[in-house]
């Protein structure tokens, strides 16, 4: 075995390339693995967590310039490793068999230490590992810079050779998917279930988170630094916390309380969220895909005069798509909002979804445009909503009653029922 002792030198420049070969598969594993909310705390941790950052903004750049040095270490690896079995083969005292087991055991070696085993510690600990990463993986990005695009131009000429009409397939049709589910169980319980998720589906397009949202009287204000006492509290109303700024008119960001772990009591920092902000008239669906892509919890609605007139969490979009009964809860907030008092005749907040109120009243809305109930007295008035104002929704006659600091409540009658009381008044 003279041979392995004379290739010492070839055995170090291999463990070398190893240890590159790990880097360069634990960066890609730990950058590609973080989520929106890890990567906003990335961009906060540091030097090299604002680097690494910097990376991700050109993810196809970076992806390109990792695999290429990983094909790079990779191939010079394995061609000392063909000089040295091929020594070992010339070898007298070694042989085919000395050469065969020197080629696996290489082979297993760099499947362990520079793919398996970097991969599973980067993706346990993604952020601490992109920190320490971030400077030399910028510096090997900017070497290989200028090789780049003609690797880009390389990879777009093969795909257009060898795929010349590859095609994107077409969106799935609606008729299909319920096919789908028809023929996917004999189960007719799991059936109606299925139907349920995928009206609810459908109707996420269609349905304005107005329709959906908590209003804002509902809401559980706290101010930071939070108040201990708000965790003596029973229940929170949808189990989120909001944290406005100093005049509580703007939410900030918000508190899961229901998610609240006994020993992120003593340290909020971690349990606060940020929020996103969306017009009263946005899709659900459209809210669900921006909550999803910046993987937060709650969104803030505006009206069209930048006032919040309440909130809705993916709990609240969750529950609406996949419970195949209102949840209590909403029913308590519908009941709230709009208080039946007899027959066509109603009281109502002033942040009432208007769509919802057409549907209590069995009529067409004559303005899509308009989201709550306030808005289309106040768009009848060409004012904001005072005491005493009054609308007209089809049969139905629309009287600011009262007015709080915070909530406007308005009488819903049939015009019908109001004419017979005021002929009833002038007979007497």
């Amino acid at each position: 075995m003279n041979e392995l002792v004379g290739a010492w030198p070839w055995f170090v420049a291999m463990g070398v390339l190893i240890l590159l070969s790990a880097f360069f598969s634990g960066s890609e594993a730990a950058l590609f693995s973080l989520s929106t909310r890890s990567r906003r705390q990335l961009a906060r941790s540091g030097a090299g967590g604002r680097l690494a950052h910097g990376l991700l903004r050109d993810p196809e750049q970076l992806l390109s310039a990792i695999l290429f040095w990983n094909l790079l270490i990779n191939m010079t690896y394995f061609a000392i490793a063909t000089i040295v079995g091929s020594r070992l083969e010339s070898d007298a005292s070694g042989g085919n068999s000395a050469a065969w087991i020197f080629t696996v055991v290489t082979l297993l070696t760099i499947i362990f230490f520079s793919e398996m085993l970097p991969k599973s510690v980067a993706v346990l600990m993604p952020v601490r590992f992109s920190i320490l990463v971030g400077p030399p993986l910028l510096l090997a990005v900017r070497l290989v810079g200028p090789f780049l695009p003609l690797v880009n131009a390389t990879n777009q000429l093969a795909k257009r050779l060898i795929w010349p009409t590859f095609e994107p397939e077409s969106d799935i049709e609606l008729r299909d998917i319920a096919r789908a589910i028809d023929l996917g169980t004999d189960d007719a319980e799991l059936q109606q279930r299925d139907r349920i998720v995928f009206h609810g589906l459908v109707e996420m397009a269609e349905m304005r988170v107005s329709e959906i949202m908590r209003p804002r009287s509902t809401l559980q204000f706290t101010t930071l630094p939070v108040d201990r006492g708000v965790f003596s509290e029973s229940t929170t109303p949808g189990g989120y916390l909001m944290v406005t700024d100093d005049d509580q008119k703007t939410i900030t960001a918000t508190i899961g309380m229901r998610l609240l772990r006994p020993s992120q009591v003593d340290h909020l920092g971690d349990a606060i969220e940020e929020v996103i902000y969306t017009p009263w008239s946005a899709p659900v669906s459209q809210v669900w895909h921006r909550l999803d892509q910046e993987d937060l919890s709650i969104a803030v609605v505006v009206n069209e005069f930048g006032e919040v007139v309440g909130a809705v969490s993916v709990d609240d979009i969750l529950r609406r798509v996949l419970a195949p009964r209102r949840n209590r809860d909403d029913e308590d907030v519908q009941a709230m909002t709009i208080q039946p008092l007899g027959v066509d005749h109603y009281r109502v907040m002033g942040s009432a979804a208007l769509r919802e109120l057409a549907k209590r009243l069995a009529i067409d809305l004559p303005d899509e445009t308009i989201a709550t109930v306030a808005g289309f007295i106040q768009r009848q008035t060409e004012r904001f909503p005072r005491l005493g104002d009054t609308a007209t929704l089809d049969r139905f006659t629309l009287t600011v009653v009262q007015q709080d600091d915070d909530v406007t409540w308005i009488e819903v009658t049939s015009s019908d029922e109001s004419q017979s009381d005021s002929q009833q008044e002038t007979s007497t």
